[in-house]
This record gives structure tokens, C-alpha cells and sequence, in this order.
């Protein structure tokens, strides 16, 4: 009879790293709408701005930042309750502040304006 071969020490599995964004196929599972719906809520600053990326290969894909999730299940707790679109906005609004849903310019402009020490309707001192 043959000897028996000792077992070789079985690989540990690796522990998944937990994801800090999610994908649109995510949002609009969560939201029960489409993804023309999810991008008008970032319209209307519901939701954050996804972050573009490109692989070069497969085309463009948008990753949400994790509170976008988090937007998502309060926008529809709200709807539960009865709010409509307008009203839950506004809640949104106060909850979560505006800085995470706006990027570019639009966001900057207030900021640059107030920390300059002029506002966009005051002239310079004429001397």
C-alpha cells in the first residue's frame, strides 16, 4: 500500500476590501428608477456628481462616492412618507449641505468672491 501524501497547507482567503464608491446599476437598484432619473437627481443636487473613469478599453464608467448610497436611501424614505421632489430636495439640502453634490466652478466662485473681500456687485475704490 502507498504512503499517503500529506495535505499541502491550504491558502487563507483574502478579505475583501470593503468598496468606498458604487456603480449607477447600484443607485438605480436602490432608487427603483432609471439611470436618466439618477442623473437628473444630480441635476437637481440630490445626489453627489459620480467620478468619471476610462480603462481605454470598455468606454467610461462612473463610480458614486459612498454617500451617494446614503442619499439614495434617504430620498427614499422620504418618498415613503409622502414628500414630493421639490420638498425632499430641500431636505437634502440642509441635512447634507451642497459641497459634495457641486463640482467645477459654480461651487468656487461664492467662496473666491468672499475670501478676496469683494463681492461680484461692489467696484474697486476708485483713487
Amino acid at each position: 500500500m502507498a504512503a499517503k501524501r500529506a495535505k499541502s497547507p491550504t491558502r487563507k482567503s483574502r478579505k475583501k476590501k470593503p468598496r468606498i464608491f458604487c456603480y449607477t446599476r447600484d443607485l438605480t437598484e436602490v432608487l427603483g428608477v432609471t439611470r436618466r432619473t439618477v442623473y437628473t437627481y444630480v441635476q437637481e443636487s440630490m445626489l453627489p456628481a459620480p467620478i468619471l473613469l476610462s480603462d481605454g478599453l470598455t468606454g467610461v464608467l462612473c463610480r458614486w462616492p459612498k454617500n451617494a448610497m446614503e442619499h439614495a436611501h434617504f430620498i427614499n424614505e422620504q418618498k415613503a412618507i409622502g414628500y414630493n421632489i421639490p420638498e425632499i430636495k430641500a431636505m437634502i439640502a440642509a441635512r447634507y449641505g451642497i459641497q459634495d453634490k457641486v463640482a467645477g466652478k459654480k461651487a468656487l466662485e461664492p467662496q473666491a468672491a468672499a475670501s478676496n473681500g469683494k463681492s461680484s456687485g461692489e467696484e474697486p475704490p476708485s483713487a
